[in-house]
């Protein structure tokens, strides 16, 4: 049985990447992100964050909204149609409702602490995540040896020490857990080249690694 198709906003740009990566073989998951019920874009909702919907027969209400919140947020926002069988309402998702208005125009601010905290940590996912790239279209060792000598370089520059081997343990490992759950729940935006598919996908493949590393 299909489950219960909604309405959700969604930013085109991110929709737009989520298909590029499944025609060049990307992870089948999808990272879209939609407004959430405290105005955040996230990949997936949360307990305290369910994402905000509109059912299928309120595809006008939907429109307006997304109107309304690109105007807010200076920014084209779309309305995506997607469907989830794991989906509550009331927990997963929210029907959209007069008080729902506020998520439409834009998010409180984090405290200072909290925005520099969850910046740092998305800012080392993103370098790493780089480094996992780079390194996986490495076509032989010599080309991979010049990976983890810039690697190297970059990773003092910017965090004061690491290496390839360390960045590959990190994003194995669970201390990346709550940097990439920040982001993917939409605490926290990326701020570099990457979409969040394109880390998701990088953290997925040092992940691989390190247990072929590992057997071996």
């Amino acid at each position: 049985m299909l489950p219960d198709q909604y309405l959700l906003l969604s930013l085109p740009d991110h929709q737009l990447a989520s298909v590029e990566a499944a025609r060049h073989g990307g992870s089948p998951r999808s990272y879209v992100r939609c407004l959430n019920s405290v105005g955040r874009w996230a990949a997936h909702a949360t307990v305290r964050s369910p994402l905000l919907v509109w059912r299928a027969e309120d595809a006008e209400g939907a429109r307006a909204a997304a109107a309304r919140a690109s105007k807010a947020r200076g920014r084209s926002v779309e309305v995506l149609s997607r469907g989830d069988s794991t989906w509550i309402e009331g927990r997963q998702i929210q029907l959209f409702t007069d008080a729902s208005e506020p998520a439409l125009l834009g998010y409180a601010a984090h405290s200072t602490a909290k925005a520099r905290r969850l910046r740092n940590e998305a800012d080392k996912l993103e370098a790493f995540c780089l480094v996992v790239r780079a390194a996986s279209t490495a076509a032989d060792h010599e080309a991979f040896a010049e990976v983890s000598r810039a690697a190297g370089k970059a990773l003092r520059a910017k965090f004061g020490g690491g290496s390839i081997t360390s960045v590959f343990a990190w994003l194995a490992g669970r201390a990346r857990l709550e940097a990439l759950e920040s982001v993917l729940s939409g605490e926290v935006e990326l701020s570099g080249p990457l979409s969040v598919q394109e880390v998701a996908e990088a953290v997925e493949l040092a992940q691989k690694a390190e247990a072929i590393r590992e057997k071996s």
